[in-house]
Order: C-alpha cells, then sequence, then structure tokens
C-alpha cells in the first residue's frame, strides 16, 4: 500500500496536470482570432477562415483591408499597419449574448433586428430563417424556432421532409417567430422543403447540430464554418461589428 505523504504527491501531481490541460484550452480559445475577410495586396496571406495566434503579427500593406473576429467582436483593419492578433481592447459586444441565447426561444412572438435601410434580420442565431436556403446550425433540436421577416399578416406554411409526408407551422398577425413542427424530428443531414406561407418560392435547407452553443464569437464562427452554415455566419459577423 501506498504511504499518505506518496498519495498526497499522486494527487497533487494530477491536479496539476488537469489544470495545465484546462488552461491550454482555455488560453487556446482566449486566443482565437480568425480571418473573416481580406482584399488587398496581401490577401492572399490571410484566407478566409485562417485562424490567427494570439503571439502573431498582422502585416498589411496599402490598400489592404483585413475583417477579424476575435473573442470581443469583428474589426476591420486597414493598411499600411503592424498590430497584433490579440483580440482587440474594446468592450465586450452586448450583442453576442443575446444573439447566441437559447432560453424561452419557443415563447417567443417577436424577434428581428434591422438597421438604417436593411432588411429585418434574426434576433437569434439559432433560429430558422423560411427565407434563406442552405446548411441551417441548431444547438437544441428540441427548441428549433421558424424566422420570417414579415409579420404584418397570419401566414401557414408547409414543411415536407424527403421522406414524405408534411406539417404544418402557423404564423399569427404580429408574430416573427413560432416553434417548428414536433411531428418533423431534426437530426444531422435531415433535409426539409418549406411553401406557402407567402414565400416566392420553396426553400430548401439542411440541418446541422452543434453538440454544444460555443462560449465566445470566434469559436462560433468556428463551428459555423465547419458545418458550412453560411447565412449564420453573415448574421454573425453583421450583428458584432465594431468601430474600425
Amino acid at each position: 500500500m501506498f504511504s499518505n505523504s506518496v498519495r498526497r504527491k499522486v494527487a497533487a501531481a494530477a491536479l496539476a496536470c488537469s489544470l495545465g490541460v484546462a488552461g491550454l484550452w482555455a488560453g487556446a480559445a482566449a486566443a482565437q482570432t480568425i480571418v473573416v475577410s481580406a482584399s488587398g495586396p496581401s490577401a492572399r496571406s490571410y484566407p478566409a477562415g485562417k485562424s490567427l495566434a494570439a503571439g502573431s503579427r498582422i502585416v498589411l500593406a496599402a490598400g489592404d483591408t483585413l475583417t477579424v473576429l476575435d473573442s470581443r467582436g469583428t474589426r476591420t483593419l486597414r493598411g499600411p499597419v503592424t498590430t497584433s492578433a490579440a483580440a482587440s481592447a474594446t468592450t465586450a459586444n452586448p450583442s453576442f449574448a443575446a444573439l447566441v441565447a437559447t432560453q424561452n426561444r419557443r415563447r417567443a412572438r417577436t424577434g428581428a433586428i434591422r438597421g438604417a435601410g436593411e432588411a429585418a434580420k434574426p434576433s437569434n442565431l439559432w433560429y430558422v430563417n423560411v427565407a434563406s436556403e442552405g446548411t441551417v446550425c441548431v444547438t437544441d433540436p428540441a427548441a428549433v424556432g421558424l424566422w420570417r421577416p414579415d409579420m404584418e399578416q397570419a401566414e401557414t406554411l408547409t414543411i415536407a421532409p424527403a421522406t414524405g409526408g408534411s406539417a404544418s407551422a402557423p404564423f399569427l398577425v404580429g408574430q416573427n417567430v413560432t416553434t417548428w413542427p414536433a411531428s418533423l424530428p431534426i437530426a444531422e443531414g435531415a433535409s426539409y422543403v418549406i411553401s406557402g406561407g407567402g414565400l416566392a418560392k420553396p426553400t430548401r435547407l439542411r440541418f446541422a447540430l452543434l453538440p454544444a452553443a460555443p462560449a465566445d464569437p470566434a469559436g462560433t464562427y468556428a463551428a459555423l464554418d465547419a458545418k458550412g452554415c453560411d447565412a449564420q455566419k453573415q448574421l454573425l459577423i453583421g450583428a458584432l461589428k465594431s468601430p474600425d
């Protein structure tokens, strides 16, 4: 049998190891800076989706424009400039927490954001935009909300799975958001066609599941990018724009 002193040493070593691993993960998450877009002479050095280490330098020439997403939101840099890839020193964007919130979405009646001169957009990243085709990422398959841009009329959508059959999703007057039909299961790769309800043409979408909602903007962008959820990536970027 081991002595108490040996047991204490082993326990201390295990704790140090676990804390070290946790620290590495936390450091990696905090350090993550992702390229959103780039143009100009240096654009080839900064392809969209590239992850920049916190200790690395960003070097831009005259005519370069680089937009990056980090733990605090988006920022746009214009050359000539040399700067760090670490997160910008601005305050955290308060829009992010609301954008990725997963509580009480099934009870929501309205949920739209609209900038000056812009079309309405979902106020939550996990809403299914009935007018947007492509892959949609969700974190909670049992609590998915359908979102429409226009809420002036009562309308009913028809949702048809690739396997056959269909279900209805009604919207009331003044309602942007309604609940996804419980009779239609949401699973990885499940495909559906949404029609009716004032849509100009049927909308085809495919679901992708995320095990959990990432805790920061850069991690969220990376998760959406890995699944091909392009419309949600653009929604995230637009909601987290910060001054240059």
